[in-house]
């Protein structure tokens, strides 16, 4: 059974039998011991890996008040490499009170902007966020990411809220970001032609997903036997087509 006192039926051996066989009788205080978690004392790069799975307000705001241990690894870089801001007023203080590079050294691979985010956001985070790989931008007024992509070797997603400048966009994707393979696009109405963009500059593309979007047969039917290596086509909510058809 697990650790803990014995049942009843399984008694501690007394004290007449042969000593190699003896057991210790543990007191109620080693039992609080053995039940204690001691945080404080865990590996720096364990409390790391799970300081990068929580939320950012819990990692600026909670997480370094627990104990110093707790406050030394949450300033290590790798603790910030998702950068996922719930709402504009949250990135605004973050920028002007922590500043971003302060945190993450550069290193952020992952980048959610909050719906409010401006273009002059989206400027000041490619400035400092060079290493990412997936970008998250929720703002209807993507025009400056063409101009931006090219500080983003290593992009591999893009998440984006509408269409709009959508073919420039690829089109700068495929001449800077040789690891990108996936693409999500919400909000959006595609215009005749805008899936064979997909087509044309992204052939190998592997996983695609449309929310809320309005994509007419043909461009759907286009994306499924001109990108040969796609392993995802999710839709959601989307408008178009019939998938019976």
């Amino acid at each position: 059974h697990n650790i803990g006192e014995p049942n009843k039926k399984d008694q501690w051996p007394n004290n007449n039998q042969p000593k190699s066989k003896q057991y210790i009788n543990p007191t109620p205080d080693f039992w609080s011991l053995m039940d204690q978690r001691r945080w404080e004392e865990f590996n720096t790069d364990c409390l790391t890996n799970i300081f990068g799975r929580v939320g950012m307000e819990s990692l600026l705001f909670d997480v370094p008040f627990v104990c110093k241990p707790w406050y030394k690894a949450s300033l290590d870089p790798c603790c910030w490499q998702r950068l996922i801001f719930p709402d504009v007023s949250f990135f605004g203080r973050f920028v002007n009170e922590y500043r971003i590079d302060a945190w993450n050294k550069g290193r952020a691979t992952v980048l959610s902007l909050p719906p409010s985010a401006s273009e002059t956001d989206l400027k000041y985070v490619s400035d400092v966020c060079g290493d990412l790989k997936v970008l998250a931008f929720h703002g209807d007024e993507p025009h400056v990411i063409p101009k931006l992509i090219g500080k983003w070797k290593h992009l591999e997603w893009l998440m984006l809220e509408s269409g709009d400048d959508f073919e420039e966009i690829l089109s700068q994707i495929i001449i800077h970001c040789e690891d990108f393979c996936g693409l999500c696009v919400s909000n959006d109405v595609f215009c005749t032609g805008e899936g064979m963009a997909i087509v044309n500059f992204l052939p190998k593309i592997k996983q695609l997903i449309f929310r809320r979007v309005e994509i007419g047969r043909d461009d759907l039917m286009a994306l499924l036997l001109r990108c040969k290596k796609l392993l995802l086509l999710e839709g959601s909510d989307c408008i178009g087509f019939s998938p019976d058809a």
